[in-house]
């Protein structure tokens, strides 16, 4: 038997003669007990704990309207529906009746993560509860696994901006994707997503490339942090679409509307000033607004002018 199956079934909560009694019936479905010790190769008394434990988990099946009990292994694709559906019916009683015993959201810190299950179930609630908007700078593989959730965001009126590393698009999200697969892919030996939402939340991972596990994984819940973090993701959103424009032969006019529209479309005070309102002076921040709409305006005069 293969390690990496008994590693599995081990993660799947299987102890490791239940593994190799599972994988055993899989060979030689009917079986009795004293058939499946042998072809296991464990004790005939172990063998029997672990029938009786894999049918509690819903893993096999017994026959007893022959002359002896027999087993047999239910197909992998069925023991995980079932499995699946017992988990979804415990989470719902779980959920209700510690629902008195919870205290609220996080609070605010650092926190590692330690598994792709926890960088992508934090990427989901990043996402699924995000206000206005979120940065997104992610590799394709990750891409794959959240693509429905990015999609989802955009659905339902989030502003979503990301930097992918692959031509493509992702419905109702805006995109900054290169023509041809970019250097990055071709350079790192690992997979990142980074994403950070609403200036609020952040969460900077890399995976590794086989999908077995993480070289690095943080959560920030942290208001000033965050901040800074999206205005990083956002400055550098801004310089690879400046890049793009340029490129494009777009004309200084042209890629100052683009820019300016970016701005307002992810700058709001919603999204990025209103976390800084305990520590900034909110009027002055307007003030600075107005003045630079007139002047914005004022250079569209002239330049209306000159064209003349």
């Amino acid at each position: 038997m293969k390690e990496s199956v008994v590693d599995h079934l081990t993660e799947l909560g299987f102890s490791g003669a239940e593994a190799a009694v599972y994988v055993a019936l899989l060979q030689e479905p009917k079986a009795t007990g004293y058939r499946i010790a042998r072809l296991a190769g464990k004790p005939v008394p172990n063998t029997y704990k672990a029938l009786d434990a894999l049918h509690k988990k819903g893993a096999i099946i017994v026959d007893e309207t022959g002359r002896g009990r027999t087993y047999t292994a239910l197909p992998v694709s069925e023991f995980f529906e079932g499995m699946k559906h017992r988990l979804d019916t415990m989470r719902g009683h779980l959920e209700e009746e510690l629902k008195g015993l919870t205290t609220g959201a996080v609070e605010g810190g650092i926190y590692q993560l330690t598994t792709p299950d926890q960088v992508y179930g934090r990427a989901r609630t990043l996402l699924r509860e995000a206000r206005r908007v979120a940065l997104v700078d992610i590799f394709p593989r990750p891409l794959e696994h959240l693509r429905g959730d990015l999609e989802a965001a955009g659905k339902r009126g989030v502003h979503v901006w990301a930097l992918t590393y692959l031509p493509g698009e992702i419905k109702g999200c805006e995109v900054i994707a290169p023509k041809k697969p970019a250097a990055h892919l071709e350079i790192w030996k690992a997979d990142w997503m980074n994403i950070i939402v609403d200036s609020r939340e952040a969460l900077y991972s890399l995976l590794k490339r086989d999908g077995s596990g993480l070289h690095r994984a943080v959560w920030i819940k942290d208001p000033y942090l965050a901040m800074q973090a999206f205005s990083g993701a956002f400055h550098e959103f801004i310089f690879d679409r400046t890049g793009q424009l340029l490129w494009s032969g777009k004309s200084k006019d042209d890629i100052a509307v683009e820019l300016r529209n970016l701005g307002r479309r992810y700058m709001t005070d919603d999204t990025f000033y209103e976390v800084q309102r305990a520590w900034v002076d909110m009027e002055k921040i307007r003030e600075m607004r107005r003045r630079a709409d007139r002047e914005e305006a004022a250079c569209r005069r002239k330049s209306a002018k000159e064209k003349k």
